[in-house]
């Protein structure tokens, strides 16, 4: 008797030697030169990647990088950089015609800086308006607020850490030329400075030293962006004409800030680090107010 076989089109039984199954049609292949075309075949090896190479692979990519343009994105940078002092020195000018005590006063220096972040807020608005859904292209997403705002009380906490030691190792030490302007000017003019200092403010300088320095930068090294954004946004925030230990001091802090800043928006995107900084600045700014008030 015939040893039998299944067919593997129909799954009836037939003789095994038989080329075509009498039931269905179907031509039963030939297993030995099956065999002969696999074994002729190279075997394709998939490279193995182990998950620690996945990790460091995810870790050092440039997870929310947006295809700007370099020249746009230097632009950005040195309008904040360069553009900040110009229109200083152009809105002091015009206003010194008229006036030229009313610049020495806070209420004149409020005006200054409030109409200086509303002009680079409006100039940015103009370079960016084919670019605002690429930049800003997580705006609605809840992550987006959940994060930034996460991110923005670890600032505020490593700063104040940062802060409680200083202080401990020079008891007395005041807050830099900087932090005593804004403080001034928010006692005076709370919502405003709100507005300016607390969003128009991070807004403008996310996309001046964000999505601006560290995202040109990026494209080459990685942790020179870091490093080099990080202290360029610490200087911004020095006075050379104010007590250099006091401004040497508190330079660490806003340094600090710029890295995690540069981290938040290298992991997470541009909106997530605007949310991070408004709510660092918001809170500085809310409890000032209520300083003030009690």
């Amino acid at each position: 008797m015939n040893e039998k076989k299944k067919c593997p089109n129909c799954g009836l039984l037939i003789d095994s030697d038989m080329k075509k199954c009498p039931y269905c049609g179907y031509i039963i292949p030939d297993e030995e030169k099956e065999k002969e075309i696999q074994k002729s075949e190279p075997e394709i090896i998939e490279p193995k990647i182990s998950p620690k190479t996945t990790i460091k692979k995810n870790l050092f990519a440039f997870q929310n990088r947006r295809d700007v343009s370099s020249s746009k994105e230097l632009s950005f940078f040195f309008i904040v950089l360069i553009g900040f002092n110009l229109m200083g020195l152009l809105v002091s000018y015009i206003t010194g015609i008229f006036n030229s005590y009313f610049l020495t006063t806070t209420t004149g220096n409020a005006m200054l800086n409030f109409s200086i972040y509303l002009i680079i807020f409006g100039v940015f608005g103009l370079i960016l308006q084919n670019d605002i859904k690429l930049i800003f292209k997580n705006i609605f997403k809840s992550r987006t607020y959940l994060y930034g705002i996460a991110y923005g009380f670890l600032i505020i906490f490593v700063n104040a850490l940062y802060s409680m030691i200083v202080t401990k190792l020079y008891p007395g030490l005041t807050s830099n030329n900087n932090e005593s302007s804004i403080d001034s000017i928010v006692a005076i003019f709370p919502i405003l400075s709100t507005l300016i200092f607390g969003i128009v403010g991070p807004i403008c300088e996310e996309i001046g030293y964000r999505v601006g320095l560290f995202s040109f930068i990026r494209k080459y090294n990685r942790v020179v962006a870091y490093i080099l954004t990080a202290l360029i946004f610490g200087f911004i925030h020095f006075d050379f004409f104010g007590d250099m230990k006091v401004e040497f001091l508190n330079l660490p802090s806003y340094i600090i800030s710029g890295l995690l800043f540069c981290y938040v928006y290298d992991k997470e995107g541009p909106e997530t680090s605007i949310v991070a900084h408004m709510t660092n600045n918001l809170f500085a700014i809310i409890m000032t107010i209520i300083g003030n008030i009690i």
